[in-house]
């Protein structure tokens, strides 16, 4: 039950972005996303015959990376991103995560000496991003979410940058938290 709900949440997050590609015309992106996805997967399924191909979980939970890859393309059309809301704080949710992300990986490989300890934790903050689809999409529509109401109150703007970032790595720690007493 819990894989049928994955998927969906997987699909939904796919059909979105591809719709509103195309409503927008951001071909651009949507072609350097599925380019990226179809480049992966061929490249994983010579790596791991039978455990990734193109519609394997591996590769499917993977796809906000393919988003986030392909986005680099628009980082010179960011003026266009204004007329879309979903698409601009999908762009900005994005960036944010990763960015996070790599602020956690920073932070976990600078501060901890303790190679017993290192190793898991980078397993735990890699498999966040690899194996918990329904956590990272979750996290980034939750983002985008508070992205959309600070740009529609802009006489009192509630959610700064900063915050959001503060609120990512809080997020991921709790889920490195949960992770380390097996709840995850």
């Amino acid at each position: 039950m819990t894989t049928l709900i994955i998927y969906a949440v997987v699909m939904i997050y796919a059909v979105l972005f591809v719709w509103q590609c195309c409503k927008y015309q951001f071909y651009g992106w949507l072609a350097a996303a599925l380019t990226i996805w179809v480049i992966l997967a061929a490249m994983s399924s010579v790596v791991l015959p039978g455990i990734a191909g193109l519609f394997k979980p591996l590769n499917l939970f993977l796809m906000p990376i393919y988003v986030l890859l392909g986005s680099v393309f628009m980082l010179h059309q960011r003026n266009r991103l204004k007329s879309n809301g979903y698409l601009s704080n999908l762009f900005y949710s994005s960036w944010l995560q990763f960015g996070a992300l790599a602020i956690c990986l920073t932070l976990i490989l600078c501060l901890i000496r303790n190679t017993i300890l290192l190793v898991p934790l980078v397993v735990s903050v890699l498999q966040m991003l690899t194996c918990q689809p329904l956590y990272w999409i979750g996290t980034q529509w939750l983002l985008m979410l508070m992205l959309f109401s600070r740009t529609e109150n802009k006489q009192k703007t509630v959610w700064r940058m900063q915050t959001l970032l503060l609120f990512c790595l809080f997020t991921q720690l709790i889920y490195l938290m949960l992770s380390f007493r097996g709840k995850m």
